[in-house]
């Protein structure tokens, strides 16, 4: 199973909690993947579609406690990418499925009685902070992925392609398309929300969708833990932590290579300057204490500019070796000059 799978199989065993918070999560995903078809004398119908069998139980039983139905459930078998089952919980009764589109903020009625479809977060599960967030839930487990944090940090709810198919509707029920319009503006109203829990979110557009997505990795973490997801948080906190140290290792392993490069290279060339002064003008002629620093490179190549002052008597300090180099390099350049 992926770690998403994982995930959603875990919040589907969650607590149901009080009522209010299963009409918000069973709301969440009405709203996020449902197909709200209506036929010609207005009789509505609502179709669930997910690929995890856990998501679909959840929400037969969400239904089963809130309106004392038994909803359908159909097995599909697709072919997208390889042969496997997807699961669709249906209410087909129209009284029935009316009074749960009505019951979690889905249909609702302007001031003249018409009725419409809402496009965002009902403004009745925003008021209370435990329905909110079984809304995101909800919303998640019908439209939401994360990908493995082993390879990266990624988590997104996906826009309906086709929210609502409508045919002809009566009078009563106002027409409502599924334009990427609606889309936009469910999933930047769920965006709302989030920046409100200071989780970075971003919305784009791809293929036939709008996606709202999250890349980082403390806000996917602080996503998980708003809509319940502890164990799949604290999974990926190891998971973080590791990458963490492992980068800071290999961090550290890169830069003391980069300085002992720097280092080999720096004494190669040194060492080529006193061989050249040596054959050249020899190294007794030179003053002591640039005889002193010669004898020590031709002796230690691999030692650092620090390791060479301390074998000097008396030391001498990282600034002090290094002038007394820049003048062996100057007379060797010098002396270059001359051939």
């Amino acid at each position: 199973m992926t770690f998403s799978a994982i995930l959603k199989k875990d919040l589907s065993k969650l607590p149901f909690g009080s009522k209010a918070c299963q009409r918000a999560e069973l709301s969440g995903m009405i709203g996020s993947v449902a197909t709200i078809s209506v036929g010609e004398n207005g009789a509505m119908a609502i179709s669930i579609k997910t690929e995890n069998p856990a998501v679909a139980a959840r929400c037969y039983q969400l239904m089963k406690t809130l309106y004392q139905i038994k909803p359908k459930i159909k097995i599909e078998k697709t072919r997208k990418f390889k042969e496997h089952r997807a699961y669709r919980v249906v209410v087909e009764e129209p009284w029935t499925a009316k009074i749960i589109l009505e019951d979690c903020q889905i249909l609702s009625y302007n001031a003249n009685g018409q009725a419409f479809f809402a496009n965002q977060v009902p403004e009745k599960f925003k008021k209370q902070q435990n329905q909110t967030k079984a809304y995101i839930r909800g919303a998640f487990l019908g439209s939401g992925s994360v990908s493995n944090p082993e390879k990266t940090y990624h988590l997104e709810l996906v826009g309906k392609k086709t929210p609502l198919a409508n045919k002809k509707i009566e009078k009563k029920i106002e027409r409502s398309s599924a334009t990427g319009t609606e889309q936009c503006a469910y999933l930047q109203s769920i965006k709302t929300i989030l920046d409100s829990y200071e989780i970075k979110s971003n919305l784009i557009h791809r293929k036939a969708h709008w996606v709202l997505y999250l890349k980082e990795g403390a806000s996917v973490v602080d996503f998980l833990s708003v809509i319940g997801a502890h164990r799949g948080l604290l999974e990926m906190e190891n998971i973080r932590i590791v990458k963490e140290v492992r980068n800071d290792v290999n961090r550290q392993v890169n830069c003391e290579t980069a300085n002992l490069n720097k280092t080999i290279a720096a004494s190669y060339d040194q060492v080529a300057d006193i061989m050249l002064i040596k054959e050249q003008f020899g190294l007794k002629n030179l003053p002591r204490n640039l005889y002193e620093i010669a004898e020590l490179r031709l002796n230690y190549p691999d030692a650092s500019i620090k390791e060479l002052g301390e074998r000097l008597d008396p030391p001498v300090g990282k600034s002090g070796v290094y002038h007394r180099l820049k003048k062996l390099n100057q007379i060797a350049a010098d002396l270059k000059d001359r051939v």
